[in-house]
């Protein structure tokens, strides 16, 4: 088995798609009633979502590469004054400006939206609709032109003024009656007004009215919506489409989706006539606004040409300048001069810099100092010479006479206060050599100022001649210019032209009933799906094979069912129904691990207490003594024992009396009652000590014993996620079956299972997964069904 269970985790695990297929099949309640939601949404938005309309025309643009142009306004182009150029991918970007569609927002008075006002047949029916007017009404159609009964129109300070917009409701009477009714600031109001009034004043201000074309014959209630200008824009906008025909052509194919199909066709035709009105007044104002400039330009031209040239003599008085050029080589020769001084100080001063840290260190006190060092100050060098040869000459006399001769102790005297004279000099010397370094290094900033103005100056000249010639060819341009200004813009053109009439085929392009149903279809499948993955993400218990499979490494023996009889042992000789035969399946698979006689003892260990430990040991034992083998049973769960009581025994003796020495081992083995090959050892009374019960010797010695008399050993176990008596039998295990309950067994228990398995604590350890639903399990397809379950206690 281990072989086979290591060879599968080499390569990845297909997808069982027929099995998820299943698996959601089984939950197909939970879709029919998903869908049929869905679809009853989808119908109701279907039966209340007024339809859309698409209205479409085409235009012509003029485009500038492609010929077209206007040539009355090509003397202001050639001045680079006139800037517009018809260029299709331009006009594009215009004509998708909000602004433009405000424009014909408020020339149309599209801000104001009129629809019909209907009643819900059930609540006329049930009577809602009398004593709760709101509800069950709905917008029927759209009003627009000469179907609305009555116009609005909202004074400029009051349109300019809105931010959220107001809705509210008339009652139009067939005699010439209006009733107003709405909320405004969370406050009901009704106002009544008739045909001959032209205007009404309402919560939120005063309104123009006018009567419609349309007049109706019963009473009829209108929805009134008012939104500012902008906001209406951005929403027309949306709806709005243009493309070009194709890559060598300016002509726009312009598509507009709307609620009613001769709204769509006005507002495409204020539309273009707005684009051109604009257009044609846009050039209109940029040529006068030229022609303007023209003439003024000529006035002042003629005195900037003088001022220009006066500029260019004031501005070399200013800086001082004749020739440039000559200039700057001067100040170039004059850096290179200053630069040598400066390096001949910065000598001299390293020189005396040297002399005086020299004369200041102890050590060098009655030494001599350095001569001929080049220091060019004849005084100082002369100073130096003298103190260098009454030092000399006080050495010679130390040879023959001694520190108290009268002679030694002048000469001495004369050599301090010379070196102290010397030392005031190398200090003097040294500041005046510092002066002078600071004052060339001033001259050299100065001249390196000049230097680097040159080229500013030069060329703020050279700007100012650039200006005086630029002036001159521009006097004569404008001079030249002057008699077209006066050219006639009445034959400027409009920039757009409708080639087609707005036309629409009157089938509603939204809401698509085939699309909304299909997604409405979608929807309701999907739904489910989420739902029930959601599900498994949040159950933190396992539910069947795959989810262990996918949870753990461990390998899995088998399976045992869940199973609706009260018995405990459910194996019966010769029966064939689902519960033997996956027991049959997992004997089979155990015999197939325990591949030789001298393997015969399991041990049947679980998580927690509840998952069917006993239950599976009663069973699987049952199912080898049908083979004509001889099997023990070893009750060794001495904490909480249940094995006796399942087997209807009593459990007043038992192991653990024989591992106390009050029980001998003829007593001890009992047959089951069940089948005469299946042999029983009961836990006996709970002990105070069970894991030191456990680890006695004379437990070692009965299961060698035990082992040459039965051909297999079961041992029921303590469960192993809450005390250590399984570790301590593991010593007598060829095998441990990890007993796990589906809708039981904790993830967090699989996971420290798997650490069980991996570090090898427990001896050829298998997972047998109990108390599986068969009606759940989509591996068994609907047609496998199985009532089976036990009592909590089994589990």
């Amino acid at each position: 088995m281990n072989k086979y269970s290591e060879s599968e985790e080499e390569f990845e695990k297909p997808i069982d798609f027929v099995g998820i297929f299943f698996k959601y099949l089984s939950y197909w309640k939970w879709f029919v009633v998903s869908i049929a939601l869905c679809l009853i949404v989808a119908i109701v938005k279907l039966k209340f979502t007024l339809p859309s309309y698409e209205v479409d025309t085409s235009i012509l643009l003029k485009d500038d590469q492609k010929g077209g142009g206007q040539p009355e306004l090509s003397a202001f182009k050639e001045l680079g004054l006139y800037t517009q150029k018809n260029n299709v991918d331009n006009e594009l970007e215009i004509l998708k400006t909000s602004t433009l569609v405000e424009q014909v927002v408020r020339e149309l008075d599209l801000y104001i939206n009129y629809t019909e006002r209907g009643t819900l047949q059930l609540a006329k029916t049930l009577g809602v609709d009398r004593k709760y007017p709101q509800i069950g009404k709905y917008d029927q159609q759209i009003l627009y032109g000469s179907e609305c009964p009555i116009l609005l129109r909202l004074p400029a300070t009051l349109l300019e003024n809105i931010t959220t917009g107001y809705e509210f409701e008339i009652l139009v009477h067939p005699y010439g009656e209006y009733e107003f009714s709405g909320v405004y600031q969370d406050k009901e109001y009704k106002v009544k007004a008739s045909i001959s009034d032209n205007q009404v004043i309402l919560p939120f201000g005063k309104i123009y009215i006018s009567r419609g074309q349309f007049r109706p014959t019963e009473d009829m209630l209108i929805g009134v919506s008012i939104q500012s200008p902008s906001s209406k824009a951005a929403e027309m906008l949306a709806g709005l489409k243009l493309e070009l025909t194709s890559k060598t052509t300016s002509v726009v194919a312009v598509t507009f989706t709307t609620s009613d199909v001769q709204l769509g066709k006005d507002f495409l035709k204020k539309y273009i006539e707005i684009y051109n009105r604009n257009d044609v007044d846009e050039q209109l104002a940029m040529a006068n606004k030229t022609a303007q400039f023209i003439d003024e330009r000529l006035m002042i031209l003629s005195k900037q040409l003088g001022d220009v040239e006066s500029q260019a003599e004031n501005y070399k008085q200013v800086q001082g300048i004749t020739d440039i050029q000559s200039q700057g080589n001067m100040f170039i020769q004059q850096t290179g001069s200053i630069d040598q001084k400066r390096l001949d100080i910065e000598s001299q001063l390293a020189i005396v810099t040297d002399i005086d840290d020299y004369m200041h260190k102890k050590e060098n006190k009655y030494q001599l100092l350095p001569a001929s060092t080049g220091i060019q100050t004849a005084g100082l060098s002369e100073l130096i010479t003298n103190y260098n040869r009454l030092l000399t000459e006080r050495n010679r006399l130390s040879r023959i006479a001694s520190s108290s001769n009268q002679a030694m102790i002048d000469l001495t005297n004369q050599i301090e206060s010379m070196f102290n004279t010397v030392q005031a000099s190398v200090r003097n010397e040294k500041n005046n050599l510092q002066i002078i370094l600071r004052d060339l290094l001033s001259k050299n900033q100065e001249t390196a100022a000049h230097i680097r103005a040159i080229p500013r100056q030069e060329r703020q000249y050279n700007e100012i001649k650039r200006q005086q010639g630029v002036k001159e060819g521009l006097f004569l341009y404008m001079l030249q210019k002057k008699e077209e200004k006066y050219m006639n813009m009445s034959i400027v053109e409009p920039i757009a032209k409708m080639i087609d009439n707005a036309n629409s085929t009157g089938t509603p392009v939204s809401p698509r009933k085939s699309i909304i149903l299909a997604i409405a279809l979608f929807i309701g499948l999907i739904i489910p799906i989420v739902v029930i993955k959601i599900k498994d993400m949040l159950r933190f218990q396992i539910e069947n094979k795959e989810e262990l499979e996918e949870l753990s490494i461990v390998p899995i023996l088998g399976q045992i069912p869940r199973v609706d009889e009260k018995e405990n042992v459910i194996i019966k000789e010769n029966s064939t129904d689902s519960f033997t035969e996956l027991v049959r399946l997992l004997r089979t698979n155990l015999l197939f691990v325990l591949d030789s006689p001298e393997k015969k003892v399991i041990n049947i260990v679980s998580s927690v207490s509840g998952e069917g430990k006993t239950f599976v040991t009663i069973n699987l034992a049952v199912s080898l003594a049908l083979l004509d083998k001889k099997v023990l049973i070893i009750g060794l769960d001495i904490r909480k024992p249940k094995l006796a009581e399942y087997l209807s025994l009593s459990n007043e003796s038992g192991i653990t009396l024989f591992l106390t020495e009050h029980l001998s081992k003829d007593q001890l083995i009992r047959p089951s009652g069940i089948h005469p090959n299946l042999s029983v050892i009961t836990a006996g009374p709970v002990p105070p000590n069970p894991n030191e019960l456990l680890a006695k010797p004379a437990l070692d010695k009965l299961m060698i014993e035990l082992r040459e008399q039965y051909d297999y050993i079961i041992i029921d176990t303590a469960p192993i996620g809450v005390v250590s008596d399984s570790f301590t039998l593991n010593r007598f295990a060829d095998t441990s079956l990890y007993v796990v309950r589906a809708d039981f067994t904790h993830k967090r228990n699989i996971e420290e299972a798997t650490d069980l398995y991996i570090n090898k604590k427990l001896k050829n350890m298998y997972f047998v997964l109990n108390g599986v639903d068969n009606d759940r399990d989509y591996r068994y397809g609907l047609s496998r069904k199985y009532e089976y379950g036990y009592k909590s206690e089994k589990k």
